[in-house]
């Protein structure tokens, strides 16, 4: 009747699937989940429990203590089991949350007081405090000694059968110890989840009678029998409606100018309120309307998010910005036609002030119905292999080379969650820990054990009854113990409200050149300048566009139009770009391949993107409206191409298709050929409602960059914490021939600003950029100024000499230079290219790069995904092969060592680690239609910390004993022979 899983966090361990699975294999026919001050496992449970055809029975375990005290205070463990409701559990874990001290806290008379439960004492309990009544009763477990047990039993306490489990099962041990770390409870009995035959002989150091074993064994089926509570549904609120759904829509047309006499804009409106009203979704757009409204009365409000930006009731309501029908977007993209539950209106809210929105609407529904999602962290690789080294006692720098050589598994791999076991077993940093460590095979099962709860950082519910009515709430935070999918099995109400920092970087833009929102949403979106911005490449600030991905493709193509952004935003992922549909939209648009479209029946879905498929939207009208599908199927193949399901199930829509196909004029060959690229192309399409969106958001950037550069740059500079993102901006600045001071003793402020020093118009770096000037001497500054008296005495001494991070707009290049002033002493004869310069050119050609590992990456090439790729072929012989982005102070660039090189070349890279640290001269090939380099020749540089160096050299803690080292020699050569075109390329820096 006590059961712990891994939601008892820093408690116990054990994967919520592991727990069920022993309490079947125990033979029990009821599965309690008692977790320790959490709720977090509920509703996993009950779908586990319904699949094992068991009863399941909710609980929690609280620590118990005399009272208030000034010290950490003494604690018992008592388990709480919800009789008929499990607002009795949760009226619990508020008030323990409330009196949180280390621990959440409960009193003994709390304990008391308590009802609607059965209550077990644990084996640390002062009994003299506990009240015998029906309900109370005391573990018989083995934590139970034997001077406790006769206590208990003079003073008439029932006994109850548990466990203690603080893991599964008996083996489970050292997964415990590990996980735990510091805070593992290292005890002889037995602390994993006991059979009948185990319990019986783990008490008999108490001696009990066999009245008192028969006791212990009824009162556990009594209690079993009395614990009826389930997990309630909710309802969703009913908001104060003034007026219907329709009228605020047609009052929403006149506000944008829509015209709802035009028959599409009116049969569009009619369909959506009709199928919004069948499903009783009325009262949370009232909800999601009213809270956007009042937000853009106090704050940038994104333009829409996800698929809501294909509905024109949002769009009419003001929930979104942007109108569906001109784009082609799609209402039963957002609003699924087979299901019930709600849908997602995601909104984006300036990240400075979105607390506002959290804020109000607990003033408006009330305290006791609003409150913050949670969220459970999951052990992921990079923890796993961190605190599994400390757990174990093994030493980070023995670990740190497996860090650097993670195997990284796209999500819908079936190993996605075995990165750390794929990373042991098939790479050398992984074979060379084991071989030192073979205990350390036990991190790959602590991958995807539940971490710690959080609260989540956008999500809010709201419910027309109290929250804790239907999930426990943390008192402490006004977070929920359920998560997203917890709420949407519970029916609860959702909203995502997600901060967007690019909005607060327009609200201090706006700030600072004398314009107000609205102003924002009236630019032209046809402004040539704003184009211009892109085309020239000036990409810092612009969003999206910082990623390498976007900026390698929209460097392709020369943008003419937003529809032109959109659709980048859409290509430029990882989907798209490795299925081809990239390349041929690019070389299409550019005249460089003929558009080709299958049949002139598929013109009204193509032709806009030139022959090629790449949103979803199109893939949904062209088998709702040329293949004939009903929604229903159109909705159930949109989701089987995103979870990439087999052939056997899409071609139970495909014969259907083609058969339309074939109605319309279509020939069968034609059909069919459409058909397979659709399955093969449809789970890599984008989602044109989002991509609209964003891509707006993109253009405002660009608008805003032509016209206003210097606040433009200031306000971003602002909100960008990454001093490689800063750099980036201040190059492309100086570039344009806008100087900037890292900061002034006496202009600067706490954000960036444009300011006139010795009469020119310059960037000033807010006074926080100083090294060793935090948020408080920040604020003593400001007030200092502001009263007109002198600054604090460090304070001016460190303005006086100040250090920044943008001190230099080449960091890279100056510990290049630190390291190797001469190049020519280490036989390195010719200039590197700067990455900005490694460019496209329909050749191939070599290239010479002084770069740092901005991200190192092995890849198994035999992954089942990239088998799928191959047509299920897998590859014979070497199959690792090492991904690597290369960063200098110019640009980024994607490199690779191919797998015939993996041993030669990639694992010294891998063994020596340093991501983003260390120094190197690479050669390779610049294919001649992809712009990456193929790696053929590496050096070792050095280091960009000095002081790493020292250590290295001296045999210290990162000696790299381990290390298979280069010396100062190549890997197969010990000069660098660059070819003509690298030869004649600028010096960097």
């Amino acid at each position: 009747m006590r059961i712990m899983t891994g939601y008892s966090y820093n408690h116990s361990v054990g994967h919520i699937e592991e727990v069920m699975d022993r309490i079947v294999e125990c033979g029990y026919t009821v599965a309690p989940i008692t977790d320790f001050a959490s709720t977090f496992g509920f509703v996993r449970w009950r779908k586990l429990a319904k699949k094992k055809d068991l009863k399941p029975i909710y609980g929690v375990t609280l620590n118990v203590t005399t009272g208030p005290q000034d010290k950490k205070p003494p604690t018992a463990e008592v388990t709480f089991l919800a009789k008929e409701n499990v607002a009795a559990i949760h009226d619990l874990i508020e008030l323990a949350t409330n009196q949180f001290r280390y621990t959440p806290l409960l009193t003994y008379e709390q304990v008391n007081r308590a009802t609607g439960v059965v209550k077990i004492i644990g084996h640390r309990a002062a009994l003299e405090h506990i009240v015998k009544d029906e309900e109370t009763y005391v573990a018989l477990s083995p934590a139970v000694y034997r001077g406790y047990f006769v206590k208990a039993k003079a003073l008439g306490f029932k006994f109850i059968k548990t466990s203690v489990n603080r893991y599964t099962n008996e083996g489970d041990r050292v997964l415990y110890e590990t996980l735990m770390g510091i805070n593992k409870s290292t005890q002889t009995y037995p602390q994993h989840i006991l059979t009948s035959d185990e319990w019986l002989a783990s008490v008999q150091k108490c001696r009990p009678d066999e009245s008192d074993i028969s006791e212990a064994v009824a009162n556990e089926m009594l209690v079993a029998d009395q614990c009826n509570a389930e997990l309630p549904q909710g309802t969703l609120l009913t908001p104060v409606k003034e007026k219907t759904l329709r009228q605020l829509c047609e009052e929403g047309a006149v506000r944008t100018g829509c015209d709802l006499t035009d028959p599409v804009y009116a049969a569009r409106l009619d369909r959506e309120l009709a199928l919004i009203d069948d499903k009783g979704f009325e009262d949370y757009f009232y909800i999601v309307s009213e809270m956007i409204q009042w937000s853009k009365g106090h704050m940038l409000v994104g333009p829409g998010r996800g698929s809501s930006s294909g509905s024109l009731v949002c769009y009419l309501l003001g929930i979104t910005m942007i109108d569906p029908i001109p784009w082609g977007l799609l209402f039963e993209r957002f609003i699924d036609v087979n299901r019930m539950d709600l849908p997602d209106i995601d909104i984006d809210f300036s990240d400075q002030k979105r607390y506002m929105v959290f804020k109000h609407m607990e003033e408006l529904y009330g305290k006791e119905r609003v409150a913050r999602l949670g969220t459970v962290s999951l052990y992921k690789p990079r923890s796993v292999i961190q605190s599994a080294g400390a757990g174990l006692g093994i030493p980070f720098w023995k670990t740190n080379p497996v860090l650097d050589s993670l195997i990284e598994t796209s999500s819908g791999d079936a190993r996605a969650l075995k990165a750390v076991e794929d990373t042991l077993a098939n790479t050398p940093a992984g074979q060379t820990l084991l071989r030192e460590y073979p205990e350390f095979t036990i991190a790959s099962r602590m991958e995807g054990h539940p971490s710690n709860k959080s609260q989540h950082a956008a999500g809010v519910l709201v419910t027309e009854r109290p929250i804790k009515e239907y999930v426990a709430v943390d008192s402490s935070t006004g977070g929920t113990y359920c998560d997203k999918k917890d709420a949407e099995e519970l029916n609860l109400l959702k909203i995502d409200a997600l901060g967007l920092t690019q909005l607060s970087i327009f609200e201090d833009c706006l700030e600072a050149i004398g314009k107000d929102a609205k102003w924002l949403d009236n630019i032209p979106l046809d402004d040539p300048k704003a184009f211009q911005v892109l085309n020239d490449q000036k990409y810092s600030g612009i969003f999206q566009f910082e990623g390498a991905a976007l900026q390698r493709v929209s460097k392709e193509i020369n943008i003419t139009c937003l529809d032109d952004i959109v659709s980048l935003t859409a290509l430029a992922r990882p989907g798209p770009l490795s299925s081809g549909s990239t390349a041929h939209f690019i070389k299409r648009k550019n005249g460089k391949e003929p558009v080709e479209i299958p049949h002139p029946v598929f013109e009204p879905y193509l032709g806009d993107t030139f022959g090629v498929v790449v949103y979803q939207e199109q893939i949904m009208s062209i088998v709702r409206e040329v293949g004939g599908l009903s929604w229903e199927d159109t909705s159930n193949l949109r989701k089987a191409m995103s979870k990439s399901l087999g052939r056997e199930f899409f071609d139970q829509y495909g014969n259907p298709f083609k058969e339309e196909c074939v109605k319309k004029g279509v020939p069968f060959e034609t059909a069919f050929e459409v058909w397979d690229s659709l399955c093969a192309f449809g789970a890599w399409c984008f989602n044109k409602s989002h991509a609209v969106a964003y891509g707006l958001i993109s253009y405002q950037c660009a608008y805003l960059k032509a016209h206003y550069p210097l606040e433009f740059a200031a306000a971003t500079l602002t909100h960008q914490e990454k001093a490689d993102k800063q750099l980036q901006a201040l190059r492309e600045l100086r570039a344009e021939g806008v100087k900037y001071l890292p900061v002034h003793p006496d202009l600067s402020t706490d954000k960036w600003r444009v300011g006139f020093v010795e009469g020119e118009k310059v960037l000033v770096g807010p006074v926080q950029n100083v090294k060793g000037i935090g948020p408080k001497l920040v604020q003593q500054i400001l007030s200092a100024r502001s009263l007109n008296l002198p600054l604090p005495s460090r304070a001016a001494k460190l303005l006086a000499n100040p250090v920044t991070n943008v001190d230099s707009l080449s960091p890279i290049a100056d510990a290049f230079y630190r390291v190797m002033p001469d190049p020519r002493e280490r036989n390195i004869v010719n200039r590197p290219t700067p990455l900005i310069d490694v460019q496209v050119t329909g050749y191939e050609y070599d290239v010479l790069v002084f770069v740092t590992l901005a991200k190192i990456n092995p890849k198994d090439e035999n992954e089942e995904i990239n088998v799928a790729k191959r047509g299920g072929r897998r590859l014979t012989g070497p199959h690792l092969s090492l991904g690597l982005h290369l960063a200098d102070d110019t640009d980024n660039v994607y490199a690779k060592v191919g797998r015939f090189d993996y041993d030669e070349i990639a694992k010294p890279i891998i063994n020596r680690g340093r991501a983003t640290k260390a120094l190197y001269a690479i050669k390779g090939t610049v294919p001649r239609d992809f712009r990456m380099i193929n790696i053929k020749l590496v050096r070792y540089i050095g280091d960009i910390d000095p002081k790493y160096e020292e250590r290295e050299n001296a045999g210290g803690a990162n000696s790299g004993k381990n290390i298979e080292t280069y010396g100062d020699h190549l890997s197969r050569s010990g000069s660098v022979d660059t070819s003509a075109e690298t030869s004649s390329a600028g010096a960097v820096g």
